[in-house]
């Protein structure tokens, strides 16, 4: 051959199986940037354990859906405000007409956050309950001490 480069029969065995398109160097030669930007250093990528690679790239899945979630929450934010700026923001806005007012507090994100923000409202509302209760029972009992 002239050119230098197999032929699909030549040297393979006489499979019928092509030569790659590109050689490892040049693949690990393309990807080394990329390895870089996610922080993986030269030496790393050249000279450390070939799975670190799998590693970072991991990481960096877990990074950029970690980021997205970021961005996802504060955009529910921000409708969430908008929302309750709302009924102020349109021309046939009725005088007097005020915004909802904003969260007290963020949003509950984990299944324990739900439960002890559930918990916590439960024992307002027992709270409030037994102040009403102990209210009536006060006025109750100068009623019945006045006769």
């Amino acid at each position: 051959m002239v050119s230098g480069s197999l032929s699909s029969a030549e040297g393979s065995g006489g499979s019928s199986f092509t030569a790659p398109l590109s050689t490892y160097t040049e693949k690990f030669d393309e990807l080394f940037p990329h390895y870089l930007s996610i922080g993986m250093t030269e030496e790393q990528y050249w000279d450390k354990d070939c799975t670190l690679v799998v590693a970072y790239r991991k990481a960096e899945e877990l990074r950029i859906n970690r980021r997205n979630q970021e961005m996802w929450l504060q955009g529910a934010y921000f409708y969430d405000a908008l929302c309750r700026v709302s009924p102020i923001l349109h021309a046939f806005a009725k005088k007097g007409a005020k915004p909802v007012p904003y969260l007290s507090e963020a949003y509950a994100l984990t299944k324990e956050q739900v439960e002890l923000r559930e918990e916590e409202h439960s024992k307002g509302v027992y709270n409030k309950a037994k102040k009403m209760m102990e209210g009536f029972m006060v006025n109750h009992n100068k009623k019945i001490e006045g006769k």
